[in-house]
């Protein structure tokens, strides 16, 4: 059978460049010897021995997977590294695939080849123009299983790499600790194309923090690059940019082996993310969102730190956490009381941006779970994750300011003279407060009574700003959407409501806090579609505090008329 050469299409449907000379699956036999190509060490790839075992039909839907075995002396004290992913293999001098697969712990150095002919069908699909591909975790099996990534980190703190790692590994990225950030090498000549063999970066973090997934090339055609030879977060079609990148060593290790690698020139776009493999294409580049960090702790100058992310639905809001999260754990490591004020700017394009205001209380210090329940990281994903429109972030601003002291205080006790109000009257809620390593305090706090509540019994509520959420029409829009969630109560107050009896309704987005009943009938859902929802009114008074407050504490009164 003579080699096949397999062209890419362009997008008017004419062949485009070829990956080359190419061997089919039906031309391979057991026992066939080759050789494959990947970076042990620097930029320039090289020839390791490969020996065909045979050929694994239908391991994965349509797709058959070649297995191989190696001799080469590096690889027989490592193992199949991580970070050769992608590694093209040649029979008779033609391209048969990219090695994709290995086994845990394995002894020796065998891995599945995943066929170039599948890898190649990937190279002409058209773009739909969005990141709104979901992520979908890769099969993990017993046997045969995609040969980890190497996540090669740099700058991010031990603790964030640990929760990091956890988020990624069911696409088995395993994150590294790296070798710098992007940029040229001093002495080393600046290398921004790729050839089969050479090391491609996905960048998912770049700036004074890096993050960038490794593997290797497969095959050049024309501006198109494939690599891989297995998925990365099985996202479909993405827009990250990759780059070159330079190994520094082939760690080998008892579990498994990798590759540590720092990222070098910016080269291009990664496109697609299927089954068989990645496809970049070098013609394109892609911006990131830029994150930019201040940290205020006392004693020590302000720091400042500014990363750019990959901007994806699905990831921006993960690894803008981590960079947050380390920023923050680096510059405050006491593991002491902590009171933290962390203000989020969000800009979104074409929308109104979004500012928040998070104050938290940490007992261990500034750490990622403290972090993570700031309403500005919150509000981020929902922003993402929005069910009406594409949100396109343009750059996020935080600053954090640490305070070495236990600013908590729980709400204990609510109480007052009597368990009957006078309607149309201003009486006092007597609420006890227990701060941290303090006696218990209590304020006095005023709320006005309604004439209309005369005769009835009503629930007074006080809880911690923190905990307690304005009235708001469910949104309908991306706007709407976003300026409710700028609408919150400061955690540094005591939230006190009054329920009343009579109803409103949310309207196309609005609130109509109070309406006749003859109103609220003709609102009501009917059995075609839901025009309006009823909504139960709550007065609603907000009392500053020197606390973060937490807790709930409620009480029933009686109301009688006035006298």
């Amino acid at each position: 059978m003579l080699a096949a050469a397999f062209p890419v299409q362009t997008s008017q449907g004419a062949p485009g460049p070829s990956v080359g000379s190419t061997i089919s699956i039906e031309e391979l036999r057991p026992g066939m010897d080759g050789y494959g190509l990947t970076v042990f060490e620097g930029v320039k790839p090289e020839r390791f021995a490969v020996h065909l075992i045979a050929v694994l039909h239908n391991f994965l839907p349509k797709q058959d997977v070649i297995l191989v075995k190696s001799d080469d002396p590096r690889l027989v004290h490592s193992g199949i590294a991580q970070g050769m992913s992608g590694s093209p293999i040649y029979f008779n001098e033609r391209l048969a695939g990219a090695l994709a697969y290995g086994w845990g712990f394995a002894k020796d150095p065998i891995a599945g080849v995943t066929p170039i002919a599948n890898m190649v069908r990937e190279l002409d699909l058209p773009l739909r123009g969005n990141d709104a591909s979901p992520l979908h975790a890769t099969v993990d099996a017993s046997g045969l299983t995609p040969s980890a990534i190497p996540l090669s980190v740099s700058g991010l703190s031990s603790q964030a790499i640990a929760e990091l790692g956890e988020s990624l590994a069911p696409f088995h990225i395993v994150p590294q600790q790296g070798g710098g950030t992007r940029g040229p090498r001093r002495g080393k000549p600046a290398i921004a194309r790729f050839e089969p063999g050479s090391t491609i970066a996905v960048e998912l973090i770049r700036g004074d923090v890096s993050a960038v997934a490794t593997g290797t090339v497969t095959a050049v055609a024309g501006d198109k690059v494939l690599a891989f030879g297995h998925p990365m977060f099985n996202a479909g079609e993405v827009a990250i940019p990759i780059s070159t990148a330079a190994v520094h060593a082939l760690m080998s290790s008892m579990n498994t082996s990798f590759k540590i690698s720092s990222p070098l020139e910016e080269a291009g776009v990664l496109l697609q993310d299927r089954q068989a493999g990645i496809v970049g294409d070098m013609g394109r580049r892609v911006p990131m969102v830029p994150i930019t960090i201040t940290i205020k702790v006392p004693g020590r100058a302000v720091e400042k730190l500014s990363v750019e992310v990959a901007r994806h639905r699905f990831l921006t809001g993960t690894l803008a956490t981590s960079v947050v999260a380390s920023a923050a754990t680096s510059a405050a490591a006491d593991a002491t009381d902590a009171t933290i004020s962390m203000k989020t700017h969000i800009a979104i394009r074409n929308q109104p941006s979004l500012d928040v205001n998070d104050q938290i209380y940490a007992p261990d210090g500034v750490t990622a779970r403290s972090l993570g329940s700031a309403h500005g990281l919150h509000a981020l994903n929902e922003i993402l994750f929005n069910s009406f429109a594409p949100a396109l972030v343009d750059r996020v601003d935080i600053d954090l300011d640490v305070a070495y002291r236990a600013d908590i205080a729980e709400i204990t006790e609510l109480s007052m003279g009597a368990e009957t109000v006078e309607a149309g009257s201003r009486p006092s809620l007597r609420v006890t407060l227990r701060p941290y390593g303090k006696p218990d305090e209590t304020i006095f706090v005023p709320f006005d009574v309604p004439l209309s509540l005369a005769g009835q019994t009503v629930k007074v509520t006080v809880q911690s700003g923190g905990s307690a959420h304005p009235d708001s029409a469910p949104p309908e829009s991306l706007r709407e959407l976003i300026v409710n969630l700028g609408r919150v109560y400061p955690a540094e107050a005591l939230v006190v409501g009054l329920e009343l009896p009579d109803e409103g309704v949310t309207l196309h987005g609005h609130l109509v806090p109070a309406l006749p009943g003859s109103v609220l009938d003709s609102l009501r859902p009917s059995t075609a579609s839901r025009r309006s929802d009823t909504l139960h009114r709550v007065d609603r008074n907000i009392v500053p505090t020197s606390y973060v407050t937490v807790g709930k504490q409620e009480l029933i009164l009686r109301v009688h008329e006035r006298r």
